[in-house]
């Protein structure tokens, strides 16, 4: 991220707040207008990224009562379209995702943190079905899902963690989730790693000392990694303040596979 880095756990100060309405309304439709403009025939919101079309729509809006006001959570995601309109689709295009927190202050509702345009996903579409979780004690509040695809035999994905940090949005996760080449091992990947990877993640809330909430891990599979046979084990990954990220172990296996 450029700029200043900011440390914030309940996202944002109100100096860099931005006017949406002048009700106190907390409407994705007014968020959406305000920043894509006018929704189109087709029910979406037109927006470009990169020379390419897309066509966005809400996936999750959430409200939610914090300490410093009402708060809309609103994460969109929209799919590579044609000069039409029309949905297209190839294997290095990514989909699109846009983010945003919303908050109420006297009588207006204002934007204090969001992106929106976070290229993310493949075959033009984004990932879709995201989770809003709370990942520390403060209100701080982000979105949870994974993405990934596959090439020629390899299969793969990685978690993904959108949360506010300053008045932008920002990936907190750094590490793989699964991965899957038992369709293809014709290359040096299968000298450090063979078969079929998986994970789970949940988010440690019972660490309440901490700004952000540490997650929990548990890698399973059949696969091996530097020769020597997977152990299903969970691991601990804190978060680091300095970076503004999750933190992962020098042994974690899924941090060795390179896609």
């Amino acid at each position: 991220m450029q700029g200043r880095k900011v440390f914030v756990v309940c996202a944002v100060g109100l100096a860099l707040a931005v006017p949406l309405v002048a009700q106190a309304e907390l409407s994705a439709e007014a968020v959406l207008d305000k920043v894509y403009g006018q929704r189109s025939a087709k029910g979406c919101w037109p927006t470009t990224d990169d020379g390419q079309s897309y066509c966005m729509k809400v996936d999750h809006a959430d409200q939610r009562g914090t300490a410093t006001g009402n708060r809309l959570y609103l994460l969109v995601t929209g799919e590579a379209v044609d000069a039409q309109g029309e949905a297209i689709s190839a294997h290095a295009l990514s989909g699109l995702v846009g983010a945003f927190v919303v908050e109420e202050h006297n009588g207006k509702a204002e934007l204090i943190a969001s992106d929106p345009k976070i290229p993310m996903g493949e075959f033009g579409s984004p990932p879709t079905d995201w989770k809003l979780s709370l990942l520390g004690p403060s209100d701080y509040w982000g979105w949870q899902n994974t993405t990934g695809g596959g090439n020629q035999g390899v299969f793969y994905s990685w978690y993904v963690l959108l949360a506010p940090y300053g008045n932008k949005i920002s990936n907190l996760a750094d590490f793989n989730a699964s991965y899957d080449n038992t369709g293809s091992c014709g290359d040096k990947a299968c000298e450090r790693h063979t078969g079929s990877v998986d994970s789970t993640l949940v988010i440690d809330s019972s660490k309440n000392t901490e700004k952000v909430y540490p997650v929990q891990v548990t890698v399973t599979g059949t696969g091996t990694v530097k020769g020597k046979k997977l152990k299903p084990k969970t691991w601990t990954l804190p978060f680091d303040y300095k970076k503004w990220i999750y933190s992962k172990p020098k042994d974690w296996p899924l941090g060795q596979v390179d896609f």
